[in-house]
């Protein structure tokens, strides 16, 4: 598939923000890639998706290699939560092809596209959850940061393993695997690299400090990415020459995001972070909007 310049200009520029937000929250920036190129640039919704996850993998590498000195990153809970990742990458890869084949739907007398209405309906209700709880969370007085007991501490499900990031805390590992299931399935079916939901569930769910929670995060977005890759490429979905203007925004964009994040409080990191994510609501529920308004 073949785009105008301005296309490819405004590839990159998204690619140049995606890359700051990855660098400072350890997100891929899929939640918002997908629905920019598909919104602003008129990129085709699996193209977008499939498109997205080869820039989230190239930009998240770059972040990796860029913290590899910080010491911040569990990788021993980044192992078990993969464990269910490929099988989620897999099942939401294959409910989009699936979305792809219904054609179109009816949705208060008009037809508009299967496949738009429903991932765009699934990215508005959950990043809507996502921000109004960093939103409330971020505004207490009483929410300080450090290591806190998070839900998945008290779900009682053997086997468990210790985290020297949780301070000897121990989880369960069926708990983990099947969350990573779900993180798989929607970097499947949406493009995202699991980011947005993961910083806030290693934060709320796993217990773990901010700082210590972008770092892990952005080891799982390029698990999940890299899976996600050879699904899309294999389906057609993912076009190498857009991708390329957004892995090279995002690759200098990266650089200034890791500096920002090392000198903010992981407090104000959180609700800077609420803030981008409502940033996607509004443009996800303008595009819903147009689609639903479209004669």
């Amino acid at each position: 598939m073949s785009f105008s310049p301005a296309i490819y200009l405004g590839a990159l520029a998204i690619g140049l923000g995606i890359g700051v937000l990855t660098g400072m929250f350890g997100v891929g920036g899929g939640f918002l890639i997908t629905p920019l190129l598909n919104v602003l640039l008129g990129v085709p919704m699996p193209v977008a998706v499939g498109t997205g996850v080869l820039q989230i993998l190239g930009v998240s590498t770059a972040g990796i290699y860029r913290r590899r000195s910080e010491r911040r990153t569990d990788y021993k809970l980044a192992i078990v939560l993969f464990g269910g990742n490929y099988v989620g990458v897999q099942l939401g890869a294959d409910a989009l092809r699936a979305l792809a084949t219904l054609g179109s739907v009816t949705i208060w007398g008009r037809a508009v596209p299967a496949g738009d209405f429903f991932t765009l309906s699934v990215f508005f209700a959950l990043l809507l959850v996502i921000a109004i709880w960093l939103l409330y969370d971020s505004g207490r007085k009483t929410s300080a940061e450090g290591v806190r007991q998070g839900l998945f501490a008290k779900i009682k499900l053997p086997p468990y393993a210790t985290f020297d990031s949780l301070d000897g805390a121990r989880l369960s590992i069926p708990v983990l695997a099947y969350f990573g299931v779900m993180l798989g399935f929607l970097t499947g079916l949406l493009g995202i690299g699991g980011g947005v939901v993961l910083l806030p569930a290693l934060v709320y769910l796993v217990g773990m400090r901010t700082h210590v929670a972008a770092a892990t995060s952005l080891v799982m977005v390029w698990l999940t990415s890299f899976l996600a890759a050879i699904a899309h490429t294999q389906a057609g979905n993912a076009d190498i020459w857009l991708a390329l203007p957004l892995l090279v925004g995002g690759s200098l964009g990266l650089q200034l995001g890791v500096s920002v994040c090392n000198r903010m409080q992981g407090l104000r990191l959180r609700r800077m972070f609420s803030f981008v994510v409502l940033a996607a609501v509004a443009l996800v529920a303008v595009k819903l909007a147009t689609l639903l308004l479209q004669t």
